[in-house]
């Protein structure tokens, strides 16, 4: 007879088998711990798109003197959108006390701009030198003498039922010595451009002299004017009052002068300096020659 023992007997084959139970029941309780609570929203066709800015500017001869009427200049429009184009005014035989008005109305699509006006090709001729010009010049060098004479100011609006003069509302109060005290009573200018103690018709060379580096529009009190912002919405019209004095007399016979108008816009948004870089990106340009 065998002596009792305590001992529990364990074969390799009983082992492995009860490691395999074990590793069963582990299996199963990690099954029990992956169904988190969890949920999903979605925002969908999320975009963004570029906006645009776009100006177009119409030039017309709104008025003119009886002579200049007559020759069919009145009411001649063009608009340039894109390519440069010819406004029309090409007037062959001035003489002292002509005058016209042309004026370029400025429409900025869809985001508000601030505008510049620039010359280009400002020219002058001497051409024909009669003998009164000789004359009245003194000599026969035969300068250009128009550009001096050519009163050539700036007005920000016309009111276009008036058919004269006085539809001119108010000067440009930085081109010309910021001044609107004229109102809508035009005084007739001397040869040297001065109305009264406030106001400067400019020249044509001193209009020039003016915007060939870029003339930013503004407002009556000098700051920048964003076009078709919430106060200013619609058609801003920049307005020449392009005249010749009956005092000038004949020393501007035969003489000629041309220039360009470029009219360029830049966004109103995050441009607290505007047209200060050489290429800016979001710019358009139109000239009227």
């Amino acid at each position: 007879m065998k002596p009792e023992t305590n001992d529990i007997g364990l074969s390799r084959r009983k082992m492995l088998l009860g490691l395999g139970a074990v590793g069963v029941a582990s299996a199963g309780a990690g099954l029990g711990t992956t169904a988190y609570f969890s949920d999903t929203e979605t925002f969908e066709n999320n975009s963004l798109t570029a906006g645009t800015l776009d100006m177009s500017v119409t030039a017309e001869i709104v008025t003119a003197d009886e002579y200049w009427s007559s020759a069919g200049v009145v009411g001649m429009t063009e608009t340039a959108d894109g390519e440069g184009v010819t406004a029309g005014l090409v007037v062959d035989d001035v003489k002292p006390g002509d005058w016209a008005i042309v004026c370029f109305d400025i429409e900025v699509g869809d985001n508000p701009g601030y505008v510049q006006v620039r010359t280009e090709n400002f020219t002058e001729t001497g051409g024909a030198n009669p003998e009164p010009e000789q004359a009245v010049e003194g000599d026969t060098d035969n300068d250009a003498d128009l550009g001096e004479f050519l009163l050539t100011t700036v007005w920000q609006s016309y009111d276009d039922t008036s058919g004269d003069k006085t539809g001119l509302s108010t000067l440009d109060p930085v081109f010309n010595n910021a001044s609107n005290s004229l109102g809508i009573n035009y005084a007739p200018s001397d040869v040297g451009g001065v109305v009264d103690a406030d106001a400067h018709y400019t020249n044509a060379r001193e209009a020039d002299a003016q915007l060939n580096a870029g003339y930013l529009i503004k407002d009556d009190n000098g700051d920048l004017l964003p076009i078709n912002d919430e106060a200013n919405e619609g058609v801003y019209s920049f307005c020449l009052l392009l005249e010749v004095p009956f005092e000038v007399g004949n020393v501007i016979q035969g003489d000629s002068l041309s220039f360009d108008l470029v009219f360029e816009t830049e966004q109103v948004r995050h441009n607290e300096d505007p047209f200060n870089n050489s290429a800016p990106v979001n710019s358009t340009n139109t000239t009227a020659n």
